[in-house]
């Protein structure tokens, strides 16, 4: 049968595929409305260190004698510096963060970074931790999804930690910690975003990625991840650890995103600030 013969219909459905594109507000419409519904918690720093909106509480806890709000110089205004010494910054998990204990959970965490690598004065500097809290102690290797840096190799590391139920090996740490190059210097924003899918569901098919500057820099799994926390006094911890740089526009999704929703996020065409905002929305 001749191609020719199907050449004018495909123009034409190409053509009504184009309009009703169009016509709904085109793909990226698509991904605001996808990322403003899934969105769980925004902190931009435009106007304070408290949270812009959250499904949970906003309030921050930080370090106010060596951590510093900046007005200016952010995407596109405002951002947090770490000096040395810094503590955390902490915010309630609790509805701000995706976790199920008894069935299985997805999400996301997304935020820029700014930081000269070659500064690092601790082995292994964690700008992102939240994992099994104990009274005032978090162990690194206990039901824990952190972001750190590995000074001895310039690596940028995702790994996520299940139930403690033996000591982490280096076959665990191969398994289940994602390291990609990281020979960043001051003055330039990455943007660092997480997904992970299937924790908590009974079975081996848990995974999870690792994105930077918009691409996809690996995955880990399929593999069973059981993590259990009280959500109660549970936070989200950035500069968990000796983190000397700066941070902006952190946002929490109920959802492992999308691709093309990560890569929106490094250039988006709405301000977030605008596209996050929902307080009056909730009830």
């Amino acid at each position: 049968m001749s191609v020719r013969f199907f050449r004018q219909p495909l123009l034409v459905l190409s053509a009504m595929l184009l309009g009703f594109v169009i016509a709904c507000g085109g793909p990226e419409e698509a991904i605001e409305q996808s990322l403003r519904q899934h969105v769980l918690f925004f902190s931009n720093f435009e106007k304070g260190v408290d949270a812009l909106d959250g499904e949970g509480q906003p309030r921050a806890d930080f370090d106010t004698a060596n951590t510093n709000h900046v007005t200016s110089g952010g995407n596109p205004d405002g951002l947090l510096q770490f000096n040395a010494g810094s503590g955390a910054l902490s915010y309630p998990a609790k509805a701000n963060f995706p976790y199920k204990a008894s069935q299985a959970w997805s999400g996301s965490v997304a935020f820029w970074l700014d930081v000269n690598t070659s500064n690092f004065e601790a082995d292994y500097p964690e700008p992102f931790h939240i994992g099994k809290r104990i009274s005032t102690e978090f162990p690194w290797d206990d039901a824990v999804l952190f972001i750190d840096f590995k000074k001895s190799e310039n690596a940028l590391r995702f790994g996520c930690y299940p139930d403690k139920t033996q000591e982490i090996s280096d076959q665990m740490v191969a398994d289940r910690v994602i390291s990609i190059p990281a020979n960043w210097k001051s003055g330039q924003w990455h943007h660092v975003a997480i997904t992970w899918e299937n924790f908590n569901s009974g079975k081996p098919d848990a995974t999870w990625s690792l994105y930077l500057d918009g691409e996809h820099k690996g995955q880990k799994g399929p593999i069973a991840q059981q993590v259990t926390w009280n959500m109660d006094d549970q936070v989200m911890r950035f500069n968990h650890h000796k983190f000397p740089g700066k941070i902006d526009e952190i946002a929490v999704f109920s959802k492992a995103l999308t691709a093309d929703e990560i890569k929106y996020l490094t250039n988006p065409k709405k301000p977030l600030n605008k596209l996050f905002y929902k307080k009056g929305e909730r009830r």
